[in-house]
């Protein structure tokens, strides 16, 4: 097998497919929007600059399902080395330098999606690359169902924050902070760094709201906040998103096949969707 949920001797490289929804608000289909479009094809090439083209590298279809490979690249690149001798080169010319792999399976409305290179934002840039292509649509987390389970029989007993927060951040600054500014100006340049600790005995409303539907949450906020529930337990953002870690044989320094990764989908779709 090219793959494993588990590192083995050849295979190395670490990936993460996520898992995304779309249209929650609408009655259109993602799998269809891609069956129909006119600009979506393989090999199609869209030059956003003379330094950044996005190329639809591979598109194909099997058991109702759509599997998209795009590649973002720049097609003169500089780039730099560290010479063997101090007279040698540091700087070489690259043709079509990738900086983004991107792999999707979409089945109806959901999305698998496995990033190399370039992997902070998938959601951003799972957007963006599809509107290249005139497919509009704003991907949201899916959860996993069991610890939304938990969360919501536990109970939810406080959502903490780490943050940090500007006067400028503020159209209206509150009076503490307009205090703090008065007794110690500095807070103005540096900002206040800290921990919010919302509860649910003072906001028992937005507790049930949360318990209900928390995916807003997990989509809004980064990985700096968690969940406790009553028993205490502690639920980060991060563990409440559909994902799972797969090994595979690397390919080149920093992305893996495109065959492995077709496979690595094909297996996560099987499995969550």
């Amino acid at each position: 097998m090219n793959f494993s949920k588990q590192k083995q001797a050849n295979l190395t490289r670490k990936v993460t497919v996520r898992a995304f929804k779309v249209n929650s608000n609408n009655n259109n289909s993602l799998f269809n929007q891609i069956s129909s479009s006119t600009s979506l094809a393989k090999g199609t090439i869209i030059q956003l600059s003379s330094a950044k083209h996005i190329k639809c590298t591979d598109l194909k279809t099997v058991n109702n399902t759509h599997f998209i490979y795009f590649t973002t690249y720049n097609p003169n690149e500089n780039v730099s080395v560290t010479p063997i001798k101090p007279k040698d080169k540091d700087l070489f010319p690259v043709k079509n330098h990738d900086n983004l792999h991107a792999f999707y399976m979409v089945k109806g409305n959901k999305i698998a999606s496995l990033m190399l290179i370039s992997t902070n934002w998938p959601e951003v840039k799972t957007s963006n690359l599809f509107g290249y292509y005139g497919i509009n649509i704003i991907p949201t987390c899916i959860l996993r169902k069991d610890l939304v389970a938990r969360l919501q029989k536990d109970g939810l007993k406080a959502v903490h924050v780490n943050l940090d927060v500007m006067s400028t951040d503020f159209n209206k600054q509150p009076g503490f902070l307009k205090s703090l500014i008065q007794n110690e100006p500095a807070v103005k340049q540096t900002g206040i760094s800290g921990h919010l600790t919302i509860d649910h005995k003072g906001n028992p409303q937005l507790a049930k709201s949360i318990e209900n539907n928390p995916t807003p949450w997990i989509s809004d906020l980064d990985s700096d906040f968690y969940f406790e529930t009553k028993k205490s337990e502690k639920i980060t953002s991060d563990s409440l998103r559909l994902t799972q870690v797969y090994y595979t044989v690397p390919y080149g320094a920093k992305s893996i096949s495109a065959k492995y990764a077709e496979e690595i989908l094909s297996d996560f779709v099987k499995n969550e969707f």
